[in-house]
């Protein structure tokens, strides 16, 4: 089969995962609904005790706001923000429903926002823990170092590399921006993150590179317990009735 045609019917097969991903259209508009109404309500900054209150903040997760850990991530700074997670949730939570159904990607998507709350409130010192994060992006991330585990022998179109290097490459890209966070003082990391800041890249350490971190160790996780788990022949007539597309 030629490569272009090999492309076409992956699209096809994609476009066919977001048409039947109920799930994953629902997380998304609720994500876009709900920055939507924060815009018409003035704005993240006419808002910003709603985002004091919800988004996640070390000094009030230890004073005992605990729902900050899941309540950070639904909301978001920017349309661009909250444009790319809800792609990436569409995209990802979509191929998840398919492999293993709605509940695997709630649970994965819950773990990945739990994980990525873990490692900010851990990883990020100083004036960065008191602001608060907000954002699903550690659920995105963990939703693609699920699917790049679960499948690691496939291929991330367009992208020319199997999924399980990417995944791997990922969680290694991460980890190395979330720890030379010059603020962590690590010897030896703690330098270049400093070269980094000096040569441009200081507003780099203002993304949650911890979060993505603590998302996709998550996913990662929750991966391998699944692919653990002992499966049923019924359980795999299903996923096979799933994968292709049967009623």
């Amino acid at each position: 089969m030629k490569r272009g045609s090999v492309g076409v019917s992956v699209l096809r097969e994609r476009l066919m995962d977001l048409r039947d991903a109920r799930a994953s259209q629902v997380a998304a508009a609720v994500l876009l609904a709900i920055h939507l109404a924060v815009a018409l309500a003035g704005g993240v900054d006419r808002l910003e005790d709603w985002y004091l209150a919800l988004g996640l903040r070390r000094a009030d997760v230890f004073a005992g706001k605990l729902w900050q850990i899941g309540t950070h991530a639904l909301l978001h700074g920017t349309w661009w923000h909250v444009a790319c997670n809800a792609a990436l949730l569409l995209m990802l939570g979509s191929r998840i429903e398919r492999m293993l159904g709605t509940g695997a990607l709630l649970k994965a998507l819950a773990c990945g926002v739990a994980g990525g709350a873990v490692a900010h409130l851990a990883l990020v010192p100083g004036e960065g823990a008191a602001s608060p994060l907000v954002g699903a992006s550690g659920g995105c991330v963990a939703l693609l170092l699920a699917v790049t585990t679960l499948s690691p022998d496939s291929r991330m179109f367009p992208l020319p590399v199997s999924a399980g290097n990417l995944g791997k490459g990922i969680l290694l890209a991460v980890a190395a921006l979330a720890l030379t966070n010059p603020e962590l003082g690590i010897p030896g990391l703690a330098d270049a993150g400093g070269w980094m800041a000096a040569h441009g890249w200081d507003g780099g350490f203002r993304v949650g590179h911890a979060c993505h971190l603590g998302g996709g160790l998550a996913g990662w996780f929750y991966a391998r317990l699944w692919l653990r788990q002992p499966v049923s022949l019924d359980e795999l007539r299903e996923r096979r009735r799933r994968s292709e597309g049967g009623c």
